[in-house]
């Protein structure tokens, strides 16, 4: 008897972990996809590591809090090719971007920082030398 009521006590602890550990899934933090490391914040700042490899993106999906100052750490591993990050409204990408970060030639890193828009939804990024093969989506909470 002695022994199913640790068993209980123990199951209940871990039910209780799990379901401590659930919730604290559902708050609301930046987030992305397709990517190695994931976003930081601290406070109303996103830090987001972004590679480019193999003309590709290493994300295709960023979410970031409105109004929040982006900070990019941009790699760029292609040798001899040249990338950039620039956001826009939509995927039509008329310009003017809402931002336009440098182009640089890898390998080579650069840091674009700038400020989310402040009015929630989904806006467009891609590389404007590959504008159709580097895209992906900013959702803007």
């Amino acid at each position: 008897m002695c022994k199913t009521l640790r068993l209980v006590k123990y199951l209940s602890v871990f039910m209780a972990l799990v379901v401590i550990f659930s919730l604290g899934a559902c708050t609301s933090t930046p987030t992305t996809s397709n990517t190695n490391t994931p976003p930081t914040t601290q406070g109303n700042s996103v830090t987001i590591d972004l590679v480019a490899e193999n003309i590709a993106f290493n994300m295709n999906t960023i979410t970031v809090p409105a109004g929040a100052s982006v900070t990019i750490n941009f790699n760029n591993k292609d040798s001899g090719i040249s990338h950039n990050f620039s956001l826009y409204t939509d995927s039509n990408a008329t310009p003017p971007a809402l931002y336009q970060g440098k182009i640089i030639t890898g390998p080579a890193t650069t840091t674009y920082t700038f400020t989310a828009p402040t009015k929630a939804g989904t806006y467009f990024f891609r590389c404007d030398i590959h504008p159709t093969q580097m895209t992906g989506s900013f959702i803007v909470q």
